[in-house]
């Protein structure tokens, strides 16, 4: 879920702290960070991905009032689930890049096949490995990848 909404005025904290609640951020495993006087707050949750104890952390809910710079990077990582435990407290920092120091947030592509999660940049990537005519190399980048496997949506049609 996205929401996005603006307003003339700071939002009130009971306001804010309503959104926090039904987004999952009012436990106390949320990262805050608030200044009234700016208005500013921002409240992050991570989770370990599958639920086990050794796998990566990654962002699962995240509110951002007042300055929203950060979505920018913040978004990259929650949407495509990229690992997030490096970056500690800075996921609280305002701005439109990745905290410096920290690792750079990189976008895996726009998705592709929905099914599988495959992006357009990781099938440029697998394409330029395969040989043959253009149905071995679909056959070759479907063995890879998987996209094109399930529902054949993302399949282009003759």
């Amino acid at each position: 879920v996205l929401l996005r909404a603006a307003a003339t005025e700071p939002v009130p904290d009971a306001t804010l702290s309503r959104i926090e609640a039904l987004l999952g951020l009012a436990g106390p495993d949320t990262l805050r960070y608030a200044d009234r006087q700016r208005g500013q707050r921002r409240a992050l949750r991570l989770e370990r991905a599958g639920g086990t104890a050794d796998a990566d952390l990654r962002l699962h809910a995240v509110l951002l009032a007042g300055d929203i710079r950060a979505e920018s990077w913040l978004r990259t990582l929650l949407q495509e689930e990229q690992p997030a435990q490096a970056y500690g407290r800075l996921l609280l920092a305002p701005g439109a890049q990745a905290p410096a120091g920290a690792l750079a947030v990189q976008s895996r592509g726009r998705p592709v096949c929905s099914c599988m999660n495959v992006t357009d940049a990781a099938i440029s990537g697998r394409l330029a490995h395969c040989r043959g005519s253009d149905a071995e190399r679909l056959a070759q980048l479907q063995a890879a990848l998987g996209c094109g496997t399930q529902c054949g949506s993302c399949v282009p049609q003759p």
